[in-house]
């Protein structure tokens, strides 16, 4: 027997089993706080609080903004614009702005192909020298 991912431990009966999968579902339901970009190879939200609970509808544990950063991290996404960084923004007219070569709006299947990245191994704990050999004299 094959182990179980346990990424997909937490999807097991959703049928939207990677967060790419799930994030091409939510686009295609035609929502004014995430949108694709003209050209269709760059996607933009405006409400992170709203993406993670239709991530959390779909069977994902987006808890907080860092989950939700992780795991576009974890696919490979780059953030092109952060609205974290802005002022405060009653209006939401700030967006986060995120692009994938794979993801593509008329291109559903290379969203299925889009695989999460292996996890680095931890690094070993570094040796910190003791107080008295960084005095000088």
């Amino acid at each position: 027997r094959r182990p179980m991912d346990i990424y997909k431990l937490i999807t097991l009966n959703q049928p939207y089993s990677t967060f790419p999968q799930a994030l091409y579902k939510i686009l295609s339901e035609g929502h004014a706080w995430i949108e694709w970009n003209k050209d269709g190879n760059k996607i933009r939200y405006n409400d992170p609080e709203r993406l993670m609970r239709e991530l959390q509808a779909l069977g994902f544990k987006a808890q907080d903004s860092a989950s939700l950063s992780k795991n576009f991290n974890d696919y490979g996404f780059k953030r092109l614009s952060d609205a974290r960084k802005s002022r405060y923004d009653p209006w939401r007219s700030n967006w986060t702005v995120f692009a994938h070569p794979n993801f593509l709006r008329h291109s559903p299947e290379s969203a299925n192909a889009i695989q999460r990245r292996r996890a680095r191994r931890p690094r070993a704990p570094s040796k910190k020298s003791s107080p008295s050999s960084d005095e000088s004299g």
